[in-house]
């Protein structure tokens, strides 16, 4: 409708002269100028802001754990729906989605190993088709449900191992012993 208005002026080049300019109302009278004045940045107190930033992050920590399980709820039922005889790529964006939205979340979540799961799941999804990769998929799904429920109860070296050797199968690439 838009358009069609832009095109029946157009074709008029005269019609701009016979239209009366558009007056811009006053508003000075509802709005009124700020009588805020922000404190300049040199004078805030550096240690103060970091403060509250701390202060701010931690009213969420308890939310973290109850998000990060929602999101690895949907990564599983993505990766269920996946599965299926009638799997559509659509079906395999979906578990990309899920992965990709963990990837970016789980560092702020205090879940960075789930987080490089999710990354190396994401290489993974991006050059596989329906019914490709289903074990490597599973690998990394189960891999990321077990680090989650674990919560930083296992060794970190473990985890960094399991990481390595995910991305490089994924890469193509030989897994070390």
């Amino acid at each position: 409708m838009f358009g069609n208005f832009l095109k029946r002026g157009s074709r008029n080049p005269g019609s701009a002269k016979k239209n009366p300019p558009i007056v811009t109302p006053d508003i000075s009278r509802v709005i009124k100028p700020a009588t805020f004045a922000p404190e300049p940045l040199a004078a805030l107190d550096e240690g103060k802001l970091v403060e509250q930033a701390e202060a701010a992050v931690d009213s969420y920590a308890d939310q973290f754990e109850i998000w990060m399980q929602t999101d690895l709820e949907a990564l599983c039922a993505a990766w269920e729906k996946a599965q299926a005889p009638t799997a559509s790529p659509n079906d395999y964006r979906a578990l990309n989605t899920c992965a990709h939205n963990i990837r970016g979340a789980a560092p702020s979540y205090g879940y960075p190993i789930v987080s490089r799961l999710c990354g190396s799941l994401c290489a993974l999804l991006s050059r596989t088709r329906p019914g490709e990769n289903a074990g490597l998929i599973s690998v990394h799904v189960n891999a990321c449900r077990a680090a989650v429920h674990k919560a930083g109860n296992y060794s970190e070296s473990e985890a960094e191992a399991v990481c390595d050797a995910l991305e490089r199968k994924v890469l193509g690439k030989p897994v070390a012993a």
